[in-house]
């Protein structure tokens, strides 16, 4: 049955069982739609089919495409595996013919393959060709022996430069495998000199097609292939594969107002660029391509030309303060090294958001950022993107009341913003009895990181045991705004041993302990209570820098102002409990961020040692989802199986059995125990 939910305010108090919380914003006009009081805005549902088009650095053919030929081998997961002694040898295990996309000029394939294992004897194991369709003429080939691999069971890239006479000719590339050793086969990217220049012109096409009804799907170098489209299969969305993507502005030129020319002696004009494109619905051009783009068949004006007008970093910054930061929305900024040339730009465009990078720990670069910021609302703006430097760039938005969220390889945020806000969140699952037991809680890291949730993190859930030992999987509370349709996906398909909980510190990444406006940090907790209740968010970590305790001060505004919370974990690495208001438990993590499966176990053996046996003791372990798998969780648990005083719990349980523990309610604002 499902449970009802009491609205007190903005609040949103679950009450019962599984809950489907559904937010309708006010009617919605065509686009995007960001009323007063909501993080970040919504967009209109997805097209019914989307056109996917490649941003990636080199343009990739995935070995593992049915459509490609292929005499011998078979799909292996992510590529194509042809298997010594038992496959066809001397055949193509891949040929991708009629390729007529590939510019004229000096270009470069890059294969990326492995062997199993060494030979006793070095032999040619791979023949790579690039082959002329129409001349009937050989451009490039290379012969690929079992020594040139450096490592067995680890991809490597071969290199094969080759030179096409004239665009528009049929190209065919090949594979010949000769047998020799098994061999798999990820993909053959292609790179040509202006492939980056060119993603930029079509990542901001996307930011104008997309502000209207999202249409444009986008792989780039870290989401593509099979793992590119796990996101869309999972939500149901269908797409249409588009290689040209010259193709796609020739579909969406009408939407398209003209280009806006940065100056590439200038990288920080691509920035600029990219603000005044949001603006004024128009593409961002680098010089190379202002001739075609302003040709036929496109015939774009020039909107503004930017070429010669700034001679300093600090000089396009100043004037995009003075003549277009009154123009944009303050309630976003973002942050972006001028050398990524996709990713958020769009998104950036779809908010018509200033677009920056400046370092804090420059003096200059500091005192200009700051006159950015100052302009921000204290307690709710956001800087999306990220920094030069981690602890510099959140510290100085903790200083300005402000939180830093995670998201520069973001690539379709666009997309999943207008998936569907409804979110079914289940029932917590019944508390065992309070006993004299180490409780022990393990934590996964880092899903305040929008680009992690939308690239990563699908893999680590797609991990075939999930479910095998309790852990918390930390996410955002603003996938209400920008994932939705991901989040309620996880809720699906979450088992009973997996809890969803707050990454830091909530609204975004920021260090509570350095808000100077204590009625600013109010609001900002206040929010994220507000979207955590939404999200069904449950526990909080809370960080400042990566090693840092929290202040008194700080968390008795979290527990006054946040009373979902069932708790609240800080960095400091003591293990120590503390209850906030006689409301609120938090606790510093036994160990803060785990990079090994002896961190996890060692933060156990600890407190094991430490143990008197006369009353229940807890141990939070988090760990980063870069260095740690599943399958190391896994293990730290099965070493403690035979120890019947080690209970492993997830997150919200364990802090159920905190309160329990420190006489409070098990459930806030109540009166059980």
């Amino acid at each position: 049955m499902k449970g009802r939910f009491i609205l007190l305010g903005s609040l949103v108090v679950v009450a019962a069982a599984a809950v489907t919380t559904y937010f309708a914003w006010p009617a919605k006009s065509e686009g995007v739609h960001w009323p007063e009081g909501q993080a970040l805005p919504t967009f209109e549902e997805p097209a019914s089919t989307l056109d996917l088009m490649y941003t990636t650095d080199n343009f990739y053919y995935q070995a593992e495409d049915a459509s490609f030929a292929h005499k011998t081998g078979k799909a292996d997961g992510d590529g194509w595996l042809a298997t010594s002694g038992s496959d066809a040898p001397n055949v193509p295990m891949l040929d991708i013919t009629n390729q007529t996309n590939i510019p004229a000029g000096e270009n470069k394939a890059i294969v990326n393959m492995q062997v199993d294992s060494f030979a006793n004897e070095n032999g040619v194991v791979a023949k790579l060709e690039v082959l002329d369709q129409e001349a009937g003429t050989a451009l490039a080939s290379l012969d690929v022996s079992n020594w040139d691999f450096k490592l067995p069971n680890a991809s490597q890239s071969f290199e094969l430069p080759f030179t096409v006479p004239e665009g528009g000719h049929a190209l065919e590339f090949r594979v010949q495998w000769t047998g020799k050793s098994t061999l798999k086969l990820f993909d053959l990217g292609i790179s040509w000199a202006l492939r980056k220049e060119e993603n930029l012109v079509f990542t901001s096409l996307k930011g104008v097609v997309n502000k209207t009804q999202p249409r444009l799907y986008a792989f780039t170098d870290n989401v593509n292939g099979s793992t590119g489209t796990s996101w869309l299969t999972s939500l149901g969305l269908a797409y249409k594969e588009e290689k040209d993507n010259w193709k796609l502005l020739d579909k969406y030129r009408s939407e398209v107002k003209g280009i806006v020319v940065y100056d590439d002696s200038q990288p920080d004009t691509v920035n600029l660029a990219t603000t005044i494109a949001g603006l004024k619905d128009g593409i961002v051009a680098p010089p190379a391509l202002v001739e075609k783009l302003t040709g036929e068949p496109y015939n774009l004006p020039i909107l503004e030309d930017l070429r010669g007008d700034f001679t300093s970093k600090l000089e396009v910054y100043e004037f995009m303060l003075a003549n277009y930061w009154p123009k944009v929305t303050h309630r976003v900024i973002i942050g972006l090294d001028p050398s990524l040339k996709s990713y958020l730009r769009d998104y950036a465009m779809n908010l018509t958001a200033a677009v920056v990078w400046l370092n804090p720990k420059e003096p200059k670069e500091s005192e200009l950022l700051d006159k950015f910021l100052k302009d921000m609302p204290y307690g709710s703006g956001l800087y999306m993107g990220w920094w030069p430097d981690e602890g510099e760039g959140v510290k100085k938005t903790s200083d300005f009341g402000l939180a830093t969220v995670a998201s520069d390889y973001s690539s379709n945020l666009s997309v999943f913003s207008g998936t569907s806000r409804e979110i079914t969140v289940p029932e917590l699952p019944k508390k065992p009895p309070l006993e004299n037991k180490i409780y022990v809680s393990f934590i996964l890291s880092d899903g305040d990181n929008l680009q992690y949730m939308e690239h990563s993190f699908k893999k680590f859930w797609d991990t075939p045991d999930r479910g095998e030992v309790p852990l918390g999987w930390t996410v955002s509370p603003l996938m209400v705004d920008t994932m939705p349709g991901i989040l309620n996906f996880l809720y699906k398909t979450a088992t009973p041993n997996d809890a969803l909980i707050s990454g830091p510190s909530g609204m975004g990444y920021t260090y509570p302990n350095f808000w100077q406006d204590g009625e600013g940090l109010d609001n900002f907790v206040t929010r994220t209570n507000d979207y955590m209740s939404r999200a069904g968010l449950r526990v909080l970590t809370i960080w400042n820098y990566v090693k840092g305790e929290i202040t008194p001060e700080a968390a008795n505004r979290f527990a006054e102002h946040a009373p979902s919370l069932l708790g609240f974990t800080s960095q400091f690495g003591t293990g120590k409990i503390e209850v906030y208001k006689n409301e609120l438990p938090g606790q510093e993590l036994n160990v803060s961020y785990g990079s090994t499966e002896g961190d996890l176990t060692n933060g156990i053996e600890a407190a094991v040692k430490k143990w008197d046996g006369k009353s229940p003791a807890f141990v939070a372990i988090q760990a980063n989802p870069w260095q740690v798998s599943y399958q190391n969780f896994v293990n730290a648990r099965d070493q403690y199986l035979s120890n019947k005083d080690v209970v492993f719990v997830r997150p919200d349980t364990y802090f159920q059995l905190v309160r329990e523990s420190k006489g409070l309610p098990i459930e806030p604002n109540s009166s059980t125990k």
